[in-house]
């Protein structure tokens, strides 16, 4: 009987990894921002790419978070039409920002440094082009 319940879980568990493996990586075809002023939609491989690193890498913050309004409202289309809503806070001047995901408003997503500049530098091009 022993045997038959480990046999169980270790087959649960391969079948598990064997669908977080396999599943199709999610690929965004779109980001929409929205601010008091502006309203950007990028659908351009390059800006995408921008937006899915920093997505990816970003680091949860311990603790509860209590901010104030956003620099922008995020809209991330993925190609399987999932839609997924952000709260972008960005620091042009220092080139740092965080995220906080609409469906979990009490965790801040801390932006790597990498990709918290490259973002802000994306961003301010639309910002000097109004």
């Amino acid at each position: 009987m022993k045997r038959i319940s480990v046999l169980s879980i270790s087959l649960i568990i391969l079948l598990v990894v064997i669908f977080v493996l396999v599943r199709p990586k999610q690929e965004i075809v779109s980001v929409s921002l929205a601010s008091e002023t502006t309203q950007i939609t990028y659908t351009d491989t390059e800006s995408i790419q921008i937006f899915e690193d920093a997505i990816k890498s970003v680091k949860k913050v311990r603790g509860a978070v209590d901010v104030g309004p956003p620099t922008y409202r995020m809209t991330v289309t993925y190609a399987d039409s999932e839609v997924v809503e952000f709260s972008l806070y960005m620091d042009f001047k220092n080139k740092n920002g965080f995220l906080i995901k609409n469906s979990n408003s009490e965790t801040m997503l801390d932006l790597k440094d990498q990709n918290s500049e490259e973002l802000a530098d994306l961003l301010s091009e639309k910002r000097e082009n109004r």
